[in-house]
């Protein structure tokens, strides 16, 4: 395998998954010199073949367990939320560092396993949050971080999103607790939850409710919550997938002396003088990072950067910047909504 013109090594990647956002990640690692995708798994051989021959795999199996056996330095798991923990244990147990989409997993015992298994096997395991890798958070990390909106006050997540019945029907494993692990939360809203919780930090406090009020499904389709974080400022979130006038996923950020909207990757810098600066990154990086009403819509760009780190950390044995501990914050703050169900305040440890 000939050296890109990097000069780094070229890592061989396998492909656990082939739905449509394991075909987003296929198309993620065509963009990337560095990385080669040889095998792929899923128990569809056809979904799987198809990934395959669009992009030169030779290696095809129903069998995720088969693929470990194969010469592979990582591997991207793109399966239901309820399989995450069963195939990255294993994937780790093999000796393959594991990628593995979002949410790390939809219990925080079943993400501590894998961490845990992660540092037993000495082998790298990162979390698809590539949000923290738009120019939108990345410029709002430097302003808060340099004081320019003064002491944090408040904040807010607001997710108003659309999907009809026939998302949840067409995978079998959407609107269940087993797989999917929620909603509207866990799923669609848990990306601007982890940027909350990456330029904010930890939250300790919480009282959140869920429900499902339009769709027949066992989860959410629409929660809100109000929190207090570690440093004292207050939250909140309200998530759905039931509003056909479908809203911007929007991150809000109150401070003393200023304030800071991120609109996917959309930046609104509000300062203290009541002037403000919108930069639109979302066209220097082909668009916006994800759809109110399309679950297709992904930027390569982002899935590259947070991939490209990945594949760093292995190379110089260090940790990715989104690893199994930062992966897991995001999910704390879910299930504390989940679990407190309108009745009780829940500490999250």
């Amino acid at each position: 395998m000939p050296k890109p013109a990097s000069g780094k090594k070229v890592l061989r990647a396998g492909l656990i998954g082939a739905g449509s956002s394991a075909t987003n990640i296929a198309a993620t690692i065509a963009t990337i010199d560095e990385i080669k995708l040889v095998a792929v798994a899923d128990v569809n051989k056809e979904a799987a073949q198809k990934i395959a021959d669009q992009h030169e795999v030779e290696f095809v199996t129903t069998d995720y367990k088969e693929l470990c056996t194969q010469n592979v330095d990582f591997v991207v798991i793109s399966l239901p939320h309820g399989l995450h923990r069963e195939v990255t244990v294993h994937c780790l147990d093999a000796g393959k560092h594991v990628l593995v989409e979002k949410p790390i997993a939809t219990t925080v015992e079943d993400a501590q396993e894998m961490i845990a298994t992660a540092k037993r096997n000495n082998r790298k395991l990162g979390v698809h949050f590539q949000q923290r890798f738009i120019d939108a958070t990345r410029e709002a990390k430097k302003i808060i971080d340099g004081g320019k909106i003064g002491k944090i006050l408040q904040a807010s997540v607001s997710v108003m999103w659309f999907r009809d019945m026939d998302y949840y029907k067409r995978s079998s494993w959407r609107g269940t607790w087993r797989m999917e692990g929620g909603g509207s939360l866990i799923n669609q809203a848990i990306h601007p939850v982890d940027q909350m919780v990456f330029l904010l930090g930890d939250v300790k406090r919480l009282f959140g409710c869920w429900a499902h009020r339009v769709h027949d499904i066992e989860v959410d389709d629409n929660t809100c919550a109000a929190f207090v974080f570690e440093s004292g400022a207050f939250g909140t979130i309200q998530t759905s997938t039931s509003t056909k006038a479908a809203f911007p996923a929007r991150l809000t950020i109150f401070g003393s002396d200023g304030g800071i909207e991120l609109d996917g990757n959309v930046l609104t810098f509000f300062k203290a003088d009541g002037t403000k600066e919108r930069t639109d990154y979302a066209a220097r990086e082909g668009g916006q990072v994800a759809s109110a009403t399309d679950p297709k819509k992904f930027s390569v760009v982002a899935h590259a950067r947070l991939m490209n780190d990945f594949a760093d950390a292995i190379r110089e044995d260090r940790e990715p910047l989104v690893n199994g501990v930062e992966g897991l914050r995001a999910l704390k703050v879910v299930r504390a909504v989940y679990d407190s169900a309108g009745e009780k305040v829940i500490n999250i440890k």
